[in-house]
């Protein structure tokens, strides 16, 4: 990253705070994310119960499969813990917690 002649001292810092917010704004998305989740999960919950099909000729064992599946290709490699890495993380976790 660039910054201006006027910055460069502080270029760590600032960089520092960026992953920090980054990882804050990321936790917020993910926490409404999975309230959007659960509330469309109950949604088609009670439409099942009272009979309405949205997605015709889906099972609920064929999803959690393919979700399954999907979960066991997910690979993150050799993960490295650094200050960086652990900033976006509190800040993940602040985000999601106050989110």
């Amino acid at each position: 990253m660039a910054y201006p002649s006027v910055l460069e001292p502080y270029a760590a810092y600032i960089t520092l705070l960026l992953v920090f917010v980054d990882g804050l704004l990321f936790g917020l998305a993910v926490k409404k994310g999975v309230v959007s989740l659960i509330l469309m999960v109950v949604a088609f919950v009670l439409a099942y119960f009272v009979g309405l099909s949205f997605i015709p000729k889906v099972n609920i064992i064929n999803v959690i499969h393919s979700v399954i599946n999907y979960m066991a290709t997910v690979k993150f490699g050799s993960l490295i813990l650094s200050f960086s890495l652990i900033l976006f993380i509190v800040g993940f976790g602040i985000g999601a917690w106050k989110g």
